[in-house]
């Protein structure tokens, strides 16, 4: 979970946006830890997005996965607000 912020810049790019409110998490659960020196990876998929009076919200899937392992180490559902310029 630590990790998620950090892999989350790498591979998700909003632009024109004047603020970021991280609106919560849901659906979310560990299926595994992850050892030291374990290769990992994110991956996204937008569930939802609605504009709600110039807002806005997307919830985005996240599954954080360990090479060479079936189960996750974490999945689940960020809520995200977005307000543009």
């Amino acid at each position: 979970l630590s990790l998620l912020p950090y892999m989350w810049d790498q591979i998700v790019d909003v632009r024109n946006i004047k603020m970021l409110v991280n609106y919560g998490m849901t659906d979310m659960r560990f299926g595994q830890a992850v050892v030291t020196g374990s290769r990992i990876r994110l991956s996204t998929k937008l569930h939802n997005i609605q504009n709600l009076r110039g807002i806005c919200k997307a919830e985005i899937k996240f599954k954080i996965e360990i090479e060479n392992q079936r189960k996750p180490a974490l999945e689940g559902i960020a809520a995200f607000l977005y307000y543009f310029e």
